[in-house]
């Protein structure tokens, strides 16, 4: 079977909403605990609200979303080096680190961003 036209070739970014003001939280959450790097909205985005971050070639978005609720089984993998590290930078600034079932190859564990949205936090092994 030949591979049709148009396939996908990987993610750009991530998107995830927040609720109307709380950009200081998003940004000492994902800048400051997870340690991704703050970049500017693009000028005609910019008056919606919200902040992006990046680290590589990863992005993530969080955009104003009225009505706001969070991501409670819907979420982003984020693969990681130095896995305890990253539990320990949450953990000592306040999130929960929950434990899951691991999967053959990875270590990982579950955690949620100050609005509530599920976040999966994963190594290769």
């Amino acid at each position: 079977m030949s591979e049709p036209g148009g396939r996908l070739i990987g993610l750009h970014h991530v998107q995830l909403a927040m609720p109307e003001g709380e950009e200081d939280a998003a940004v000492h959450f994902y800048q400051d605990v997870l340690g991704l790097v703050r970049i500017e909205k693009p000028a005609q985005l910019a008056p919606r609200g919200g902040v992006w971050f990046r680290s590589g070639d990863l992005e993530v978005h969080l955009g104003v979303e009225e009505g706001f609720r969070p991501a409670v089984k819907a979420h982003p993998a984020f693969m990681v080096e130095d896995i305890n590290g990253v539990r320990e930078r949450l953990e000592s600034a306040g999130y929960k680190v929950v434990d899951t079932v691991q999967l053959e190859g990875f270590e990982r564990f579950y955690a949620r961003d100050p609005f509530g949205n599920r976040l999966e936090i994963i190594e290769p092994a």
